[in-house]
């Protein structure tokens, strides 16, 4: 429903269509559709009727926020009773003044009223308070109901926002260590790294701050960062060491669209914790998209010996990523040896077709 919809009081609009459903029946039938026409002043008595019906609507409207919601049932008991009693004593008095009972075309006494209409009016009364109490009951549940959903995205946006902040340092402290080791080393390479971390740093900048990006823009970001990790080992090497297979359908990596960066752990947990002068393969990625809309993203590396246990921050807000992105729409399984560790991430995308 649009916004400006849910905005209009619905509640307020439904109370006055019904009385007005009632004064359109009433009219007909005075008519003489279903009875001889009556010569009685129908829209001042409709009028005054409406006004009454609605006084004895809006005193329990009014009377729930002060007294009911606050405990006082007794209190809320009585002014209930009282205007149900003022309610049927004018009912009557206005039915007795526009002359509304008559028998073979005769006037009746007071007394006749009170007799005949006293028990009409005590039921009418009843069930306009009935109404108004479910209206006003269920009107407060879906505003709470709606405040609540509201106050839960704000906070799973809030809680998202520090996740996806935590990533950005972890990710430089660990990629300005690597660069780190090449200058010790005097490596010209290091002038290279420097560069490719401007890259990288510029797309968790800009790019990330969009809650959902192409995959496309998530591969490139992956392979800047495989580039980056490449300046680690002989040039002959790297390309055996570190591999990296994406097996999409057609047009799948721009149609196809999730948060950034919630592959780029699994990788920086690989080769924070793997052994890169393992050979022929120290690192394996593989990274497929099915036709069923599943996304699989396999991360292997082989282990070095002194190396301590795999995880850390990268990995647990990887972990509360996705319960919050992906409730139950995914499956992180890691399998670990002394030899090899194993991260398979399976994501069930839609959309993408």
């Amino acid at each position: 429903m649009p916004p400006w919809l849910r905005r209009l009081p619905w509640v307020h609009l439904g109370w006055f269509a019904l009385l007005l459903y009632f004064d359109a029946q009433g009219w007909l039938l005075n008519q003489g559709v279903l009875i001889p026409p009556l010569k009685d002043h129908f829209w001042p008595l409709a009028l005054v009727t409406n006004t009454l019906d609605s006084g004895l609507f809006y005193l329990n409207w009014f009377a729930m926020p002060a007294l009911f919601r606050r405990g006082r049932l007794g209190a809320y008991l009585l002014v209930l009773a009282l205007g149900l009693g003022a309610f049927c004593t004018t009912r009557i008095g206005v039915s007795y003044y526009f002359e509304e009972v008559k028998v073979q075309g005769q006037n009746q006494p007071l007394g006749f009223y009170v007799q005949v209409l006293q028990s009409y009016y005590l039921l009418l009364g009843g069930l306009i308070l009935a109404l108004s109490f479910f209206l006003r009951l269920a009107g407060d549940y879906l505003r709470e109901r709606d405040n609540r959903r509201e106050l839960e995205q704000q906070h799973l946006r809030t809680e998202l926002a520090l996740l996806k902040n935590q990533l950005h340092p972890h990710f430089l402290f660990n990629t300005l260590n690597n660069i780190y080791s090449l200058t010790l080393n005097a490596s010209p390479q290091a002038p290279e790294a420097v560069l490719r971390l401007s890259e990288l740093m510029r797309y968790q900048l800009y790019d990330s701050s969009e809650d959902l990006v192409p995959l496309a823009r998530e591969i490139h970001h992956l392979q800047s960062f495989l580039t980056l990790q490449h300046l680690r080992l002989p040039p002959e090497d790297a390309d055996e060491a570190i591999q990296f297979t994406v097996l999409l359908p057609p047009g799948a990596d721009h149609a196809c669209r999730l948060p950034p960066m919630l592959l780029l752990p699994l990788v920086e947990n690989a080769f924070k914790h793997g052994d890169l002068a393992a050979r022929p393969h120290a690192v394996r990625l593989k990274l497929e998209l099915t036709p069923e809309g599943q996304l699989q993203f396999l991360v292997r590396n082989r282990v070095a010996p002194e190396a301590a246990g795999p995880g850390g921050v990268g990995l647990a807000n990887l972990r509360r990523r996705l319960e919050l992105l992906y409730p139950e729409k995914h499956a992180l399984v890691v399998t670990a040896n002394a030899q090899e560790y194993a991260v398979r991430l399976s994501l069930q995308i839609s959309g993408w077709l």
